[in-house]
């Protein structure tokens, strides 16, 4: 395995296990990251062993394609993976995935919970040396709400329950369970846990919700979006409108706002002591010493801040992720990285990490320079996208945002011309078009057509052109073709 040093990078035995562990719609709302208002102390302490990075970035706002991207080091034009219900393996059966590489190189791979996704059919067998469990039978998302008939059920839930009462808590158990049984064979594992939570429903034992005091849930904004922005700027399917208790147009009032908001951080706590739980399993069967663990979100949230719920935008909120990863011999660990970087950047440094050689095409690159020191550089810009509409079907329109370390720049176009058809331009520093709330910043203003942003807007279009050409292998697209091999497959 590779030691981290200030000075040197150099193999060690005996080979590192790897704790991999996702959590489902976490933005930045850990008191590490800054938020005041959070409750999630088993992260926080995990952070101050770790290295967190400050600005990392998905490469797509939703579940499937964000952790395809990080899973497959690849970016979702490279994969073709735009939604939940894209498959990697339809257009590059023959990748190998993160997992994958593991299981390759004599380790046990084994996938509890959502890790590729929360579906069935996206499951992906080739990765793992024995079939991942999802979510085993009697698991459900509620404690009491029926949710055994169509369509979804209320979007929120407190029930007077043990943590076991609802799944996140079952998981924990199962993981544990696990750990020790990997632990007693001696063979290097890779063990990869997805907590479902803070995922709608907002369902947590009430204890959870018991911890925050609703008033401290108000929002400043309801109803304001962003100013200056094209119809492709905010997503046009409704996740929160699909909950029979929820409207359909997902404008609440602010009784029903504050109780969602409260409902998500109240979920962010109850899976943060799930994660303490397997966390002091580790240490207690002596693992810590020789693990790499690494703790990431798929992707970031928002919860009604610009009259806008959930994810599925280019929006600092929704792209914008914690990622937080500990290695054997880190040095300064609690120190931030603060340079720019990217989930697809996961892959090949778990690699070399583990001293394994990563494939030839990965679209990252690997963070060992700044676990080796937080002052490294990071990238120059980070790369994020999201389709309209959002459909499994080929997309209409493409948006690429590239994020600098001061501005945001998005560039829509026609997806069969490639013609441009809108423009954002956002700047965290100075101006009227951000502004930064606790741990978030948050898009007020498109600047794109102000004269006097004209010189920025067109340097960081350029830089996108550049960022585009070099990363991205175009190749023709025929969703018709993909579909017939795919039901062939199915025959």
């Amino acid at each position: 395995m590779v030691v981290i040093s200030m000075t040197s990078l150099h193999a060690a035995e005996p080979r590192p296990n790897v704790l991999f562990i996702a959590v489902d719609d976490l933005r930045t709302s850990l008191g590490c990251y800054g938020d005041t208002l959070v409750k999630s102390p088993n992260i926080d302490r995990f952070a101050a062993t770790a290295r967190r990075f400050d600005h990392a970035y998905t490469q797509q706002a939703v579940c499937g394609p964000s952790r395809t991207s990080l899973l497959t080091g690849r970016l979702p034009d490279n994969t073709r993976v735009w939604h939940n219900r894209n498959l990697f393996r339809d257009t590059q059966p023959d990748i190998i995935t993160l997992p994958q590489l593991f299981k390759n190189h004599g380790y046990r791979a084994v996938s509890l919970g959502k890790i590729f996704s929360g579906n069935e059919r996206e499951l992906d067998p080739d990765s793992w040396t024995e079939p991942e469990i999802l979510k085993p039978k009697g698991w459900k998302n509620s404690a009491i709400d029926d949710t055994s008939s169509e369509g979804k059920g209320s979007a929120w839930e407190a029930a007077d329950v043990p943590d076991e009462g609802y799944s996140d808590g079952k998981l924990a158990s199962l993981a544990i369970e696990k750990l020790t049984s990997l632990q007693s064979d001696g063979q290097p594992f890779f063990l990869a846990v997805g907590f479902f939570k803070p995922h709608l429903p907002f369902n947590a034992p009430k204890r959870y919700w018991d911890l925050y005091d609703p008033a401290s849930f108000e929002l400043k904004d309801e109803g304001q979006r962003v100013k200056g922005v094209s119809e492709h700027a905010h997503h046009s399917h409704r996740e929160l409108g699909g909950y029979r208790d929820m409207p359909k147009d997902e404008h609440l009032d602010a009784a029903t706002t504050r109780t969602l908001r409260l409902g998500y951080h109240a979920c962010v706590s109850y899976t943060d002591a799930q994660i303490g739980k397997l966390f002091a399993a580790l240490d207690q069967l002596g693992l810590a010493q020789n693990t790499i663990v690494v703790l990431w979100g798929d992707h970031g949230l928002s919860l009604g801040e610009k009259d806008r719920w959930c994810k599925g935008t280019n929006f600092e909120r929704d792209t914008r992720v914690p990622l937080l990863i500990r290695a054997p011999g880190l040095k300064k660990p609690g120190d931030g990285a603060t340079g720019l970087v990217e989930l697809v950047d996961v892959y090949p440094t778990l690699a070399e990490l583990a001293s394994l050689p990563a494939p030839q095409g990965l679209d990252g690159r690997s963070l060992v320079p700044m676990l080796t020191n937080p002052q490294s550089p990071g990238r120059e810009a980070v790369l994020s996208q999201f389709a309209r509409p959002f459909s499994a079907d080929t997309p209409e329109f493409m948006g690429y945002s590239l994020r600098t370390a001061t501005h945001r720049y998005t560039r829509w176009i026609n997806w069969q011309s490639r013609q441009t058809v809108a423009e954002e331009l956002y700047d965290y520093v100075s101006g009227p078009s951000t502004s930064h709330e606790g741990a978030f910043w948050i898009e007020q203003e498109n600047i794109a057509p102000h004269p006097g942003q004209s010189a920025t807007r067109q340097n960081l279009s350029q830089q996108l052109d550049q960022m585009l050409a070099q990363r991205i292998q175009m190749k023709p697209y025929d969703g018709a073709t993909v579909n017939k091999k795919r039901k062939k497959k199915e025959l």
